[in-house]
């Protein structure tokens, strides 16, 4: 299967009239709406309210990849709009982005696989100089939609775990002084830290939150001042005294699009991967962003 089979003249859009992100996206989702690709237009367009960060993928100066997945959704459907001008994407904290080509991907929750597959081979492709060049070359829309390009891009095997997952990760154990783990997390730029017991058995999970919750409680009563803790209790403070017991795991064979989901659902944002009870790698959000955007 390639990116040619996903794309349909009706929902490409050229050229678009589009001068903001929100207004490309817009009409895009008219698009899909009018081809009967959307079951509940008003999920959709709740989803398209709100905007998140994480439902957008910019790809340099090339184009934006608007994406989502929702049981508002009849069918997988991508929508193509290519502007004359570039389309801007204001952020409340950072430079403006800009791009003339917007893509619009929405699938239902039970083609999660598919839809990974599809949003990683369109972030490859996009991050081509010269297949953004024939795209923003194209007349119309058939024209796009026609593109050589698009027939060469095979869709990717099914990802799973295990491509992805990063391999002996950072850990400690039970014993392992809480300090120390919080020095070993902030000196590495990681959120959390498996905790594993002899042969690399999993046991817990030491995440920020639990430091905060820990470590810091003392400083933590609201409007009231710190209250002075003793000399040496917070040393003496070990990882077993904070951790998360109760650990979300997956194994490295598991489907990528299968633990994504997972994740989200139990908004997660980092799992330990294991086999037979022992640590294999670490898997986080991130990870799989990075992955599908090619990076």
């Amino acid at each position: 299967m390639n990116l040619a089979q996903f794309l349909r003249p009706d929902r490409i859009v050229v050229p678009m009239a589009a001068a903001t992100l929100r207004d490309a996206a817009i009409a895009l989702l008219d698009r899909l709406l009018a081809t009967n690709a959307i079951a509940n237009p008003d999920k959709l367009g709740q989803r398209l309210n709100e905007f998140r960060g994480e439902d957008i993928v910019t790809m340099g100066e090339r184009a934006f990849l608007v994406h989502f997945r929702s049981d508002g959704v009849r069918e997988m459907a991508l929508a193509v709009g290519v502007a004359p001008h570039d389309i801007v994407r204001e952020l409340p904290t950072e430079e403006a982005q800009h791009a003339r080509i917007v893509l619009m991907l929405v699938a239902p929750p039970r083609q999660a696989a598919r839809y990974l597959q599809l949003l990683g081979a369109l972030a490859r492709t996009l991050a081509r100089p010269q297949a953004v060049e024939q795209i923003l070359s194209a007349p119309d829309p058939a024209a796009v939609a026609a593109l050589p390009l698009f027939a060469e891009v095979e869709l990717p095997r099914q990802l799973t775990v295990d491509d992805v997952m990063t391999q002996r990760p950072r850990t400690a154990t039970p014993d392992t002084p809480l300090r120390d783990a919080a020095l070993q997390m902030a000196r590495g730029g990681i959120s959390a830290l498996p905790v594993v017991e002899a042969n690399d058995i999993i046991v817990g999970m030491l995440a920020e939150r639990d430091l905060l919750r820990n470590l810091l409680g003392s400083h933590l009563q609201g409007d009231s001042p710190p209250r002075p803790t003793p000399e040496g209790v917070n040393a003496r403070r070990a990882v077993r005294d904070a951790m998360t017991r109760q650990v979300l795991c997956v194994s490295p064979e598991q489907p990528l699009a299968e633990v994504a989901s997972l994740m989200i659902n139990k908004d997660v944002e980092q799992v330990p991967v294991v086999r037979e009870g022992r640590l294999v790698g670490f898997l986080t959000r991130g990870d799989i962003v990075r992955k599908l955007i090619g990076w």
